[in-house]
């Protein structure tokens, strides 16, 4: 019995390395589609910004990506020194990263101190979803972060959804220390949460009536 359960273990060992080594990565940025009235390339984004379209966008903008004559590329730059936000998957992990911004005329204006809010900020990726709710502590302020300036405490919450087209989770924002600005007010998102893969279809799911 002993031998059994320390073979167990060893196998349980080599799977939980194989899970770690397996990174995938989702960007804001991760790739690009063809606009066919234009031609240019498009950034695709693999986040979900439809959920609050007028309430929040990414800190940093990537600048189109453009072909010229000769065929060689340019563009695919970021307007900042900050990368945008992003969610990597490593083993049954999600790892959240990147600015967050609350877009200007966004309303409430502005978001106040101590204020419980359930503001939805972007869905992730296509399958990826959750296993439950988590409240991640992450860092904000409301001037340029490359200035400085006085900084806070926000309150994010991810949560597992099932959207109609899009199963995944999204992440809200719930309350801070400090007030939020549109057009400067910014959250640095940081946190890791337990989070797993689903199928999803490229047809809508039905709901039963």
């Amino acid at each position: 019995m002993t031998e059994l359960g320390t073979s167990f273990n060893r196998l349980d060992s080599r799977v939980s390395a194989l899970e770690q080594l397996t990174l995938r990565g989702t960007s804001g940025g991760a790739g690009a589609t063809v606009d066919p009235e234009t031609g240019d390339a498009v950034l695709e984004d693999q986040l979900d910004w439809s959920p609050n379209p007028t309430g929040w966008e990414p800190f940093s903008t990537v600048s189109p990506l453009v072909q010229d004559a000769a065929g060689e590329w340019t563009g695919g730059e970021l307007s900042t020194d900050y990368g945008r936000p992003e969610a990597h998957l490593v083993g049954s992990m999600c790892v959240l990263t990147g600015l967050v911004r609350r877009k200007v005329g966004a309303t409430p204006n502005p978001m106040s101190a101590g204020t419980r809010y359930s503001s939805a900020m972007f869905g992730l990726p296509s399958g990826m979803r959750p296993t439950n709710r988590v409240v991640l502590p992450c860092l904000m302020g409301n001037t340029d972060p490359l200035t400085g300036g006085v900084t806070y405490i926000a309150w994010v919450e991810v949560r597992p959804e099932v959207d109609v087209e899009r199963p995944s989770g999204r992440v809200y924002f719930i309350s801070g220390t400090g007030s939020l600005t549109p057009g400067t007010g910014y959250i640095a998102l940081q946190g890791v949460f337990p989070c797993e893969t689903i199928q999803t279809d490229d047809e809508a799911i039905e709901e039963e009536v």
